[in-house]
């Protein structure tokens, strides 16, 4: 007969004490039964109705501020005064300057700035009335006209003049170039000027110095017209080489072909042709017989020129007018300005 075995499941326990089981097979997971999307459930709360936002009032459009002393009350009403500002020791100190302020001005209206430099031992009170700036004026424009200093220049004597950059000898300094800063500063603090609307003008050493102040102030000047101005001594460098300006000023030279006070010329209108040829070559013109007429006095006394990086214009106007300035100056100043907008 077979021999029956019988077996008997004995249950071990680990050293550490814990029972050990068999591992069964776990159950099958069946798919997780569907969930009712709420949204569109039978017995889900209807979404209540959001009115639409509210239209919001129109807000008016802010203007841009003012600059500097925009809005502000003047130091000075209108008319013409006498003013004396602090231009540092790098400015020679206390300097003074005429100024002129329209009737009716509006110190939230920015206006134009125009500075008129003096002629050898002139002052800005004199040399007013013979730039003759100011007539027809719409009122939208200030005037200034600084005083020089009485130097004792090396050669020339004592005199009433303009100090004109490094290069300049006997005339070398860079007093009145920071001088006309610190006008340009006193003005802009005090009165609603458009910075971008500041312009130069000048006759004789005053030309010079508009001339300077068009190259090495260049980015603060947008225009400028120099009358009966010396040879551009003051853009040699002592290498040998004319320098580079400042800023991309407009430029219309003016001088005499008959100029009775440079005697020393090698031909009529010499050292207006050099200050022509200086700024041509600065502006990248392209070149002297490149030009359009402006119409003024005899055929070609006024030419603006073409290819140049910003407007650069010459007059060498007749010989009536000598050392001073031409008839149409005043006028054609104005307009050249005004045309800036």
């Amino acid at each position: 007969m077979p021999l029956l075995f019988s077996l008997t499941l004995i249950a071990c326990t680990s050293p550490s004490g814990l029972r050990s089981t068999t591992k069964t097979d776990a159950p099958e997971i069946t798919e997780a039964p569907d969930v009712p999307d709420t949204a569109q459930a039978e017995d889900a709360p209807a979404m209540p109705d959001v009115p639409p936002a509210p239209d919001l009032p129109d807000v008016p459009d802010v203007p841009p501020a003012l600059p500097g002393g925009c809005g502000a009350a003047p130091p000075h009403g209108p008319g013409q005064v006498t003013v004396t500002i602090d231009a540092g020791p790098d400015g020679d100190d206390m300097r003074n300057f005429t100024l002129s302020v329209p009737t009716g001005y509006d110190p939230n209206v920015p206006h134009k700035l125009i500075v008129g430099y003096a002629g050898t031992n002139w002052i800005g009170e004199q040399i007013r009335p013979y730039l003759n700036l100011e007539e027809g004026s719409p009122g939208d424009e200030i005037f200034v006209y600084p005083d020089p200093l009485w130097r004792d220049f090396e050669g020339w004597g004592k005199l009433g003049g303009w100090v004109l950059g490094p290069w300049a000898t006997p005339a070398h300094g860079e007093q009145d170039l920071v001088f006309t800063e610190a006008v340009l500063d006193y003005m802009t603090d005090n009165y609603c000027i458009d910075a971008d609307r500041i312009f130069a003008t000048g006759h004789s050493w005053g030309g010079d110095m508009a001339m300077v102040a068009s190259c090495f102030l260049g980015p603060h000047f947008r225009a400028s017209v120099p009358v009966a101005a010396n040879r551009p001594y003051w853009f040699e460098h002592p290498d040998g080489h004319l320098i580079s300006c400042e800023g991309d000023t407009a430029v219309w030279t003016m001088f005499g072909i008959g100029d009775d006070h440079f005697s020393w010329q090698s031909f009529p209108g010499e050292f207006g042709d050099e200050c022509r040829d200086f700024w041509l070559a600065e502006r990248g013109c392209d070149g002297p017989d490149s030009y359009t007429d402006l119409g003024l006095g005899e055929p070609d006394e006024c030419r603006e020129y073409t290819g140049c990086s910003s407007v650069t214009r010459y007059c060498l106007y007749g010989p009536a007018s000598a050392h001073q300035i031409p008839s149409y100056y005043s006028e054609a100043t104005m307009a050249f300005f005004r045309s800036f907008l």
